[in-house]
């Protein structure tokens, strides 16, 4: 009986350490400098897929939208993020915005607008009530709205599940679960990261939806260095449940450029010219 509590003892304490190194290495992850300011222009290409092999082939003409997007931290640590994209193409969707508030404090919300310009309206973001996750998706990709805000790490616990190479980079492969606040407001019950041990950055993504089914691969390509700091050229969403693929890749990235706070806000979706001109100037 003896030798038997001792062996629970050591394992309780064993995954309380594992647990506290997840956390410490999400905590880097989340501290890593990726750059006051992001300006960048984004190709957003959608399509339904079948499978080739190990190959995705698309089963449908593309859907392709061009946007502008800018970004810039906010506080004391940069930990609070706002965000602006606008669709420049197709023709039939130019002017279409989105804006996006992430906030470091777990008890706030993200804040998300989405401006239609053909209606003239800003519609904001919001989920059902205060135990349904927000539905619908970026720009009729396959990222929701959800994978779009930031992740607050207070707000999950986490486990390391072990090591492995992948993409020949050495990583981590951690279990995300988030807590029962979040859990509520949340369309994934757990997520499985795989992270690069000597960069800290995520590298790819499995999602499971709440009743534990996988249902999105997110994959984070074309890692490059800029001004210093290493940037995510492209992010590839793999909807298992749609055979829906989304390709959303950032060229023409600027880090650390002047960004007026004034720009980053509702004027930027609703006045076309205050919007064209400072666009016109950051890129």
């Amino acid at each position: 009986m003896k030798k038997l509590l001792i062996l629970v003892t050591m394992i309780f304490v064993s995954s309380l350490t594992y647990a506290e190194t997840a956390r410490e290495i999400m905590q880097k992850v989340d501290d890593r400098d990726n750059g006051d300011t992001m300006i960048s222009r984004v190709t957003l290409t959608t399509f339904r897929y079948v499978k080739k092999g190990k190959k995705m082939a698309p089963a449908e003409k593309p859907r392709v939208k061009m946007m502008d997007t800018v970004l810039k931290d906010y506080g004391p640590k940069g930990k609070d993020h706002k965000s602006v994209s606008i669709i420049l193409k197709p023709q039939s969707e130019k002017g279409i915005g989105f804006l996006q508030y992430d906030w470091d404090d777990p008890n706030r919300e993200t804040d998300q607008w989405l401006y239609l310009s053909a209606m003239g309206k800003i519609k904001r973001i919001v989920s059902g009530n205060d135990d349904e996750p927000k539905t619908g998706s970026f720009f009729g990709s396959e990222l929701s709205y959800e994978d779009m805000e930031s992740i607050n790490i207070d707000e999950y616990k986490y486990k390391i599940l072990g090591s492995e190479k992948y993409r020949k980079r050495d990583c981590w492969v951690i279990q995300s679960v988030p807590l029962p606040k979040r859990a509520r407001k949340s369309n994934y019950s757990k997520t499985m990261i795989w992270v690069d041990k000597e960069r800290f950055m995520d590298l790819k993504a499995i999602l499971f939806n709440r009743n534990g089914k996988k249902v999105k691969k997110i994959y984070f390509k074309n890692i490059k260095k800029i001004n210093g700091i290493f940037v995510v050229g492209k992010i590839v969403a793999n909807n298992i449940e749609t055979r829906r693929v989304t390709n959303m890749v950032y060229n023409n990235i600027r880090i650390n450029s002047k960004v007026e706070d004034k720009f980053l806000t509702q004027r930027t979706l609703t006045d076309k010219g205050f919007r064209t001109r400072n666009l016109k100037k950051y890129q």
